[in-house]
């Protein structure tokens, strides 16, 4: 009875509730025939002035009076050779100067009497002449010897090393009692302000620069500014690159070695958008996809595209495929978007 009672009252209306439209924040589309890509190249800095200082003799280095880390000025001694046999020839010459200059005051002496002896008749011009000659030799052996003392006191002048610039040893290669070459390196000096960066590029962007153009370099996480001085000759066989010379201001905390890099602009030419990286959901067989919002009546509905990643840094990515100019692109709240859902998008510019 129950049961039929039932079956007799009127069926209820089933009513149909349309989901609104879901709000989306948009960007428009806009492509380009070229797309920039940013590269940053690394490279070290040098001192300008670096000086690996030595003597010009050969000789055993008796001391070295600066060590590394010691700051330098410059006409300050940093080391000395051993000039024992440098002060024995000294003291030779200097000996024979002497016995020269004597053997001179003699001459003189004779030559006067000499004359006197002439001027009476006693004395013929062959003996005047002879003193004249002997004179005359000795005073060329006076010079000689004088030169020669002239060069030896040269020689312990440049028994001491003088530091060249005011600057920091910041290598030492001798110590002392060991025996020197000329021109053997002892300490390397490197100045404490000014430098240069030294960076490799690669040879398809060396027509992007030029030494007119102003360039900007981090050096310790501190942008500097830098002017291109100069340029190698030649690819480096292992980094293939071209190495660039930047001068750069006086810094306090400049540090020889130090990295520093460079950013440099090249501009790709291939159609590209450029769109958020949280506008990209990853796609089937490792391709990419936008949430692209085009109209429907009086809303509009999600239509999946696929596209593909030109490149990309930690913010914006330029992409290329199924996309046109101007098209709604939805860049944030995808998680919760499927395609072929209806929308309502609040365009970002």
């Amino acid at each position: 009875m129950v049961l039929l009672l039932a079956g007799c009252q009127p069926a209820e209306t089933a009513l149909t509730i349309e989901k609104a439209p879901y709000p989306v924040v948009t960007q428009p589309l806009v492509t380009q025939d070229e797309y920039p890509i940013t590269h940053r190249f690394v490279g070290r800095l040098y001192s300008s002035t670096t000086s690996q200082v030595g003597f010009e003799l050969a000789g055993v280095v008796e001391s070295i009076v600066v060590d590394t880390g010691k700051r330098v000025t410059q006409g300050q001694v940093l080391a000395t050779l051993d000039d024992a046999l440098l002060q024995s020839e000294a003291a030779q010459l200097s000996a024979n100067l002497d016995q020269i200059e004597a053997q001179q005051s003699l001459v003189d002496a004779t030559l006067k009497r000499q004359r006197t002896l002439e001027s009476q008749g006693y004395q013929s011009q062959q003996q005047i002449d002879e003193l004249l000659s002997q004179k005359n030799e000795l005073a060329a052996l006076a010079q000689q010897l004088s030169a020669s003392l002239n060069a030896n006191t040269i020689r312990r002048q440049k028994s001491r090393l003088i530091a060249p610039f005011d600057g920091v040893v910041s290598h030492r290669q001798l110590a002392p009692g060991q025996v020197v070459s000329p021109g053997q390196p002892v300490l390397t000096l490197v100045p404490e302000a000014q430098g240069e960066a030294r960076i490799g590029v690669p040879v398809r962007l060396l027509s992007r620069l030029n030494a007119q153009d102003g360039y900007t370099v981090l050096v310790q996480g501190q942008p500097q500014p830098a002017t291109l001085v100069g340029r190698s000759a030649e690819v480096n066989p292992v980094t293939r690159t071209v190495e660039l010379r930047f001068a750069l201001p006086p810094l306090d905390n400049l540090v020889n070695g130090d990295l520093v890099y460079l950013s440099v602009e090249e501009r790709i030419p291939h159609t590209a958008a450029r769109v958020p990286v949280s506008a990209l959901t990853s796609g089937l067989r490792g391709r990419w996809n936008l949430m692209i919002a085009t109209p429907s009546g009086d809303s509009y509905v999600l239509q999946r595209r696929d596209v593909t990643i030109l490149h990309s840094d930690d913010q914006y990515a330029f992409v290329s495929g199924a996309i046109e100019n101007d098209e709604q692109v939805v860049i944030t709240g995808l998680q919760s978007l499927v395609a072929g859902q209806r929308v309502t998008p609040s365009v970002e510019e």
